[in-house]
Parts: structure tokens; sequence; C-alpha cells
């Protein structure tokens, strides 16, 4: 714990709502836990705390607002709940009409491993666990979030990125990432979302249809031509420019898409580089 203070909270403020939670966490039949158990409930502490001033946007620290710190563990607690709850809610709206393209890793993460983290998700002695290691990867895990937040981005993420495939047919995708690996079913383990983009964008600037996803040497011969001469940060200007026209246009997708695939954009222009070389 930094400064070992959380929230603006210093230690010995936190140290008996931490003794509260052991005594409920043994339910008081135990005067002593591990080192690792002790370490594990203070954190959640520190955890729920911070969910009770994670939507503060007015730089005041919690114990100087008054509040002492177990009201401001039991209120963080019951946000952790309250996001929980919406990461369900989220999850079910995904699930529905779901379509991993034959990929397994995808599959094998959204509808098998997501539901393990509602079963065993501890809001009151583990928030800070997330339990799983999310092993199809989001566009933009952003900074280091953990328990509930960790879902509940993941989520949003995912959920964005659903809508993003769904553009297109399911033979188009399919048929791209069997071109890309032809094993992909059970060996892919990035994100579907990269291949589809960087084709699509292609195709772009090829002129071609963009929903069948085949951009040949042709249209990565345009590419080259594109982003002749451009450096790293010039390419990512024009890719998430382009990000932006194509995603405009899409069904369903607002502002907060469009906000959301323009953070690939860097490293989107890194693979359309690549690209561009193989045309060479």
């Amino acid at each position: 714990m930094e400064n070992e203070r959380t929230a603006g909270y210093e230690l010995e403020e936190l140290l008996p709502v931490a003794a509260w939670l052991t005594d409920k966490y043994t339910s008081k039949e135990s005067s002593s836990v591990t080192y690792e158990t002790a370490a594990a409930l203070m954190e959640a502490v520190c955890y729920c705390i911070q969910e009770c001033f994670s939507q503060n946007t007015n730089g005041i620290l919690s114990a100087e607002k008054g509040i002492h710190a177990r009201q401001a563990y039991e209120k963080g607690y019951l946000n952790v709940l309250e996001k929980t709850g919406k990461a369900k809610e989220l999850y079910e709206k995904l699930i529905v009409d779901f379509e991993d393209y034959g990929c397994l890793n995808y599959r094998e993460t959204i509808i098998k491993g997501l539901p393990a983290f509602f079963m065993k998700y501890d809001a009151r002695f583990r928030p800070q666990d997330h339990i799983l290691t999310l092993d199809y990867p989001d566009l933009l895990p952003g900074e280091p979030l953990s328990g509930v937040d960790r879902i509940y981005s993941y989520l949003l993420h995912i959920t964005m990125e659903k809508k993003l495939l769904e553009q297109f047919p399911r033979q188009a995708v399919c048929g791209l990432l069997e071109s890309l690996q032809p094993d992909y079913k059970s060996l892919y383990m990035d994100n579907i979302c990269y291949p589809v983009l960087l084709h699509a964008l292609i195709c772009m600037i090829g002129d071609c249809p963009i929903r069948e996803l085949q951009a040949g040497r042709e249209e990565k011969k345009l590419l080259r031509i594109y982003l002749e001469g451009d450096s790293l940060d010039k390419a990512a200007e024009k890719v998430r420019a382009l990000l932006g026209m194509l995603v405009s246009q899409m069904e369903g997708m607002g502002q907060e898409e469009q906000d959301y695939f323009a953070g690939i954009g860097r490293e989107l222009a890194v693979r359309m580089m690549q690209a561009a070389k193989s045309a060479e």
C-alpha cells in the first residue's frame, strides 16, 4: 500500500476495519490467521474503500470528507455488489446470439470461463480477485484493474467488439481466420477483431467490398503506396481516421465505439505497415 494510505486513510484507520473483517472471516473462532490471509483481507478493505470513491471526480480524499474508514468500506462493498450485478446483466446480453466463429479460445473464455466468475466471486473477503485469466484478450485492457472492475471493463469491451464483428458475414470472418491460420479453430489466441479490422481497412484503401474481407496482393500494394514514407505516428493518425470512418458507418455503433476502436490505432498501424511490406 503506497505510503500506507488508501484514499486518504492512514494505516491506523484501516487496521480496525481489517480486524473487523478478519473476525467476520473466522466467525470469531480464531484469534489469528496466516500472513497471506491477513494481507488478502487488508487488500479487500482497501479495494472496497477505493470503490467507495471510484466515481469521485472532485479530487477530494475520502478521509477529508469526514467519512470513517468503516463507513467508506461498507459503502464500497455495496458498490462492488452493484457493479457485480451490472456485470452479470452485461454478460447475459452478451451471450444472446453469441458467435465464436469456430475459435475455441474465444468460446472457452466467454461461454465457459466467465460464468465461473459469477459463481465464485467473493465480494466480501476477496473483492480484488477477478479469478479468471481471461485468455481471450480484449483489444484495450487499459490501466491495470482487478476484481469486478476488470470483469466489468472486459465485458464492456467484448460487447463492443461483438457488435463490430456482427457487421461482417460469419463466412467472411471464418474464411479470413482460416486463411491466416489453417488450424485457427484450436490454436488462434489473438483478438479476432485485429485481422478483421486490418483487412477491412485495406479493403477501404483498395476500394473493394469491405464486408467480404478479401484483401489481395493488389490491395496490399495500394496500402503500401498509402503508407509510403510515413512514420509510425503518421500511419497511426491515418489509421485512426479510417477507423473513425469505418465504425461511424456501422449499424448500432456510436461515439463510444468510435473512441474505443480508435485506441488500437497505433497497434493496427504497426500491423498494416507489416502487411504493406509483404506486398513489396
